[in-house]
């Protein structure tokens, strides 16, 4: 089979570094939405002095949508994926 794909997606790899960064990645994403959605909850905080209630909304909020996001990415969207059935750019390349 030829790893070259048409469609402009990349080869599939399984290496280790591809799944550590993958993970890597969704880690980030939680904890970069829990911070800054903390720092924007502490700034509401530090306008209406009503520390630290928007800082622990805001937390959490982020946290939420983070947690969200890792379960679409990991859960979800593969489970979509297998469901759509086989690639159809397979059968294109198979011919007449």
């Amino acid at each position: 089979m030829n790893d070259d794909r048409s469609d402009g997606r990349p080869p599939k790899s399984n290496s280790a570094m591809v799944h550590v960064a993958r993970f890597s990645g969704h880690g980030l994403t939680l904890a970069l939405s829990t911070g800054l959605f903390l720092m924007a909850g502490w700034w509401v905080d530090g306008k209406l002095g009503t520390r630290p209630l928007f800082a622990l909304v805001g937390a959490l909020l982020g946290a939420a949508g983070g947690l969200y996001s890792m379960v679409q990415h990991l859960l979800l969207m593969p489970g979509r994926a297998s469901e759509a059935g086989p690639d159809e750019t397979e059968d294109e390349e198979k011919g007449p």
